[in-house]
């Protein structure tokens, strides 16, 4: 097994390639001065210490298209390592390596975020989704234990209210599966992922698809489906393997990129359907992105609607992608039905995070941050009707772990 050190390199995003920003710290106990109705926007800054260890600041702010966003003095405070989800009006951190908790992040009715509930995991929760208003699914796949694990979470209270253990030998023999997406359609729930070595990481079968099949809400394994037209699904850290449409269909998004993650790469990268009460993939459809992109693979990939994306591309062919590099990457929006790919005007060709993509769809605008070379981190706002992009503010922090609006 990797040690904790080697794990740290890897999931904190390039994260040793970021230069620690100054800053001065907040009472990770108080609440933040100014009324969130007054700050609509909700950013989760990334800043690491002198040891090398992140804190995350949760703060509101009423502007980010000018000045600077900096969490001094304010802000809900949680050091180690945390990603950040938000449902309806809740925004949810979830704790890995050290930190294996879960906690809710709300606007109290004083108007200022407060903390709500804080559950943990004995291995850390893998991803967090929505099954409704009042219901989250949480899972826990990992290395150390031959068991998939499914949690019913009160989305209110973010306490659990169920737990479904299932098997992993039910999906494969082969080694620990590595979690890539999931997402509920129908009485179905899809699990994507591929398999890695636990101890390199290297990853051996590049070959095929694969996702795994279980009725919900009973979590019975169903089976895995699989497909040669393209590799496995998703990528190291980057929980977009999945998305879903508003007609319920599921969209797998294959690239073996050495930049994810990926020791080999056999098959093209492309993009497959599950049809909205199937439990296979669509044989009528396959979007050839390489083909599109000429060579290039969607690396990151963000539903946004009416079979739109917001997709973060490599410009680099997997034969010349640095390894865990998450980069370079161009921003671009990608229409799944058409299978087309538009790149945002205004955007620098810039680097990754090496985890979740965090960006925030607001209407007919996308927010989201972007590191420049010389690594300092600014807001753009694309601008969704042309294509085009605006910078904003510049960000006080190694990077943006989240955004949000409330």
């Amino acid at each position: 097994m990797f040690s904790i050190k080697k794990a740290r390199q890897l999931a904190l995003p390039i994260l040793s390639l970021c230069a620690s920003v100054a800053f001065t710290s907040c009472d990770s106990e108080s609440d933040n001065p100014t009324p969130v109705e007054a700050n609509p926007f909700v950013v989760s800054l990334a800043v690491a210490g002198s040891d090398g260890v992140f804190t995350y600041y949760t703060v509101p702010f009423e502007d980010v298209m000018s000045g600077t966003l900096s969490a001094v003095g304010q802000g809900v405070e949680q050091p180690g390592y945390y990603e950040f989800t938000q449902f309806d009006n809740t925004i949810y951190s979830i704790g890995g390596l050290d930190n294996k908790d879960v906690v809710g992040i709300s606007q109290g009715e004083d108007g200022q975020l407060q903390r709500i509930g804080n559950v943990s995991f004995e291995s850390g929760l893998a991803d967090l989704i929505e099954v409704d208003a009042n219901t989250l699914l949480g899972l826990e796949l990992s290395s150390g234990s031959d068991m998939v694990k499914f949690h019913t979470i009160d989305a209110n209270a973010v306490t659990v209210t169920n737990t479904r253990q299932r098997p992993v030998s039910d999906i494969t023999n082969l080694r620990v599966p590595a979690y890539a997406g999931m997402r509920i359609s129908g009485n179905h729930l899809f699990l994507s992922y591929y398999i890695s070595d636990p101890a390199t990481f290297n990853t051996a079968y590049t070959d095929k698809a694969q996702v795994a099949v279980y009725t919900y809400p009973g979590l019975e394994f169903v089976k895995v489906i699989e497909d040669e037209r393209t590799g496995p699904i998703g990528g190291f850290n980057t929980k977009s393997g999945l998305i879903k449409d508003e007609k319920g269909d599921i969209y797998a998004l294959s690239h073996s990129n050495p930049a994810n993650g990926y020791s080999q790469t056999t098959r093209d990268g492309g993009i497959l359907r599950i049809r909205s009460g199937e439990a296979a993939f669509d044989q009528n459809y396959f979007f050839d992105v390489e083909e599109v992109t000429g060579g290039k693979n969607i690396a990151h990939l963000k539903y946004l609607g009416n079979g739109k994306a917001l997709a973060e591309i490599n410009t680099a062919a997997n034969t010349d992608q640095v390894r865990w590099s998450d980069g370079p990457l161009r921003t671009a929006i990608v229409d799944l039905y058409n299978k087309t790919v538009t790149y945002i005007d205004g955007i620098p060709e810039h680097p990754g995070h090496g985890r979740r993509l965090s960006a925030l769809h607001n209407e007919s605008f996308v927010y989201m941050a972007i590191q420049h070379n010389d690594k300092r981190n600014f807001v753009y706002k694309i601008d969704l009707q042309n294509n085009t992009a605006t910078k904003g503010a510049e960000v006080n922090a190694n990077f943006v772990a989240g955004f949000f609006r409330l």
